[in-house]
């Protein structure tokens, strides 16, 4: 789907993954498109809104709207160090 050599020519047939995989799917198309943008994921547990932040900004709000973001104002930099770190379960 989109690549040059690919026999899916048409995204939607996910779709018979059933809606569960289906959305999960989508949500991880869209979180990888802001990933490659250069954007954040609001860390936030429940939220996981893609932010967007301007260059040069340390700190960002999770703006609600549209029925997405929570409000919380968000460190940049800890973001970049918290995705760098290896959780590793007890």
């Amino acid at each position: 789907a989109g690549c040059p050599d690919s026999l899916i020519k048409e995204l939607h047939h996910f779709r018979i993954l059933g809606e569960e995989q289906y959305n999960r799917y989508q949500r991880y198309g869209a979180e990888e498109c802001v990933l490659q943008m250069g954007g954040v994921l609001c860390p936030t547990p429940g939220c996981g809104a893609g932010l967007l932040p301007e260059p040069g900004v340390r700190k960002i709000v999770c703006e609600p709207g549209n029925g997405m973001g929570c409000g919380v104002r968000t460190n940049i930099f800890l973001l970049a160090v918290w995705e760098t770190i290896d959780i590793v379960p007890c």
